[in-house]
């Protein structure tokens, strides 16, 4: 089970949803400005719906959430696994106000060859590995030999990835290069070559200017923050930081969300 927030509930519980809301899903914690439910999130991108325990965004080709991170601004999600064998290009975050996080992913190629990965037909990153007959690629051990991995230079809406295999050792395996969340693969929690047909990836989640309007940030400032698109490019959007002089939990991004500790 990915977990990616703490909740203290040593003291009076805190407020993560809006009044008449439900803050969890089975397992999984939906702090504000995500909500559970129609009227309850702060848009429609962020409405999850709860089926059975289980949590999903309602408009983002409903993707499992696994967890959300408040302070770094992430959602993570099980999206499909990406390789050779089967599907070649991520989901498209279009419109969306959501980008693949590069700080919270990691790009990792697992199997012989080369991967690298386009973006509108332009390369941005990839890496290589060498094989032997013998290889044999383990999460704790990416380091080139049947397994390598790279960090993203900017926050993506897609991507494409192009994979080359060795030729000279005549393997036919499936190869699998794509996004993941750094933590869940660290951890050694899966490997993207093993049978489970979804990944974990964080996504940044971005807010516009009419959301703000929406947001009452407790004990926090309300700031405008940049979001790096590449190529010098950048959007701005909106996040409620932290203030070092108050000592607080809950939801930063609700009025009566703060609760002192």
């Amino acid at each position: 089970m990915l977990s990616i927030a703490t909740i203290d509930t040593s003291t009076a519980a805190p407020k993560y949803a809006k009044e008449r809301c439900e803050d969890k899903c089975g397992n999984v914690w939906i702090p504000y400005p995500f909500g559970i439910g129609s009227n309850c999130s702060v848009n429609e991108w962020y409405t999850v719906d709860c089926n059975s325990s289980t949590p999903y965004l309602r408009a983002l080709n409903h993707l499992e959430v696994l967890g959300v991170d408040i302070e770094n601004q992430t959602v993570t999600v099980n999206t499909p696994k990406i390789s050779d064998c089967s599907q070649t290009d991520s989901i498209d975050l279009g419109r969306s106000p959501f980008f693949y996080s590069k700080l919270q992913n990691k790009f990792v190629f697992e199997g012989c060859g080369n991967a690298v990965m386009m973006e509108h037909g332009s390369l941005i990153t990839g890496c290589s590995t060498t094989c032997g007959n013998d290889s044999v690629s383990h999460t704790n051990n990416c380091l080139g030999i049947g397994c390598c991995q790279t960090t993203l230079p900017h926050h993506l809406k897609s991507y494409h990835t192009n994979l080359t295999s060795l030729e000279t050792l005549g393997d036919s395996a499936c190869r699998h290069a794509l996004l993941v969340d750094k933590a869940s693969y660290s951890e050694g929690r899966f490997s993207v070559a093993n049978d489970n047909s979804y990944v974990p990836v964080s996504l940044l989640w971005t807010l516009s200017d009419s959301d703000s309007e929406k947001l009452s940030c407790c004990s926090y400032s309300l700031s405008r923050i940049k979001v790096d698109m590449g190529n010098g490019n950048s959007m701005d959007s909106w996040k409620c930081i932290y203030n070092v002089f108050a000592e607080s939990k809950g939801n930063p991004y609700l009025g009566d969300g703060c609760h002192c500790k």
